[in-house]
């Protein structure tokens, strides 16, 4: 994992144009983390050190079905870059994230090794 992993829109912006809208507002909203490992681990922290999500990325099948958005605007057929994972914002509690500064670790499932990172949620 030489290339460092980030994220965009980052800062990201809740009143992004490009989310869609409606009463699935939130559930619309998506950050996309890139140059990840083909395998890899994905964890999201407070700056209190709670665990807001966490989630596999696997470059061979992901294709973006698990969010609400590419359930609603596509028509199944996207295809992302290897690298590339979409996250909807939502919590492993199924609640939107707040306003704020997030911490991110990437795990690579073959070398064990680990990235860290952070972004900021502005709504």
């Amino acid at each position: 994992m030489n290339a460092e992993v980030g994220v965009y829109p980052n800062p990201y912006y809740g009143s992004a144009v490009w989310d869609g809208s409606g009463n699935k507002k939130e559930l619309l909203r998506k950050l996309y983390f890139f140059n990840l490992p083909s395998k890899c681990e994905i964890s999201i922290w407070t700056l209190a050190g709670d665990l807001v999500d966490q989630f596999e990325h696997d470059a061979a099948t992901y294709n973006g079905s698990d969010l609400e958005w590419f359930n609603t605007y596509s028509d199944g057929t996207q295809k992302f870059a290897g690298g590339e994972h979409a996250w909807d914002m939502i919590t492993k509690n199924e609640q939107a994230i707040a306003s704020g500064l997030y911490m991110f670790t990437v795990k690579d499932l073959n070398s064990g090794e680990v990235k860290k990172g952070k972004f900021v949620v502005v709504k």
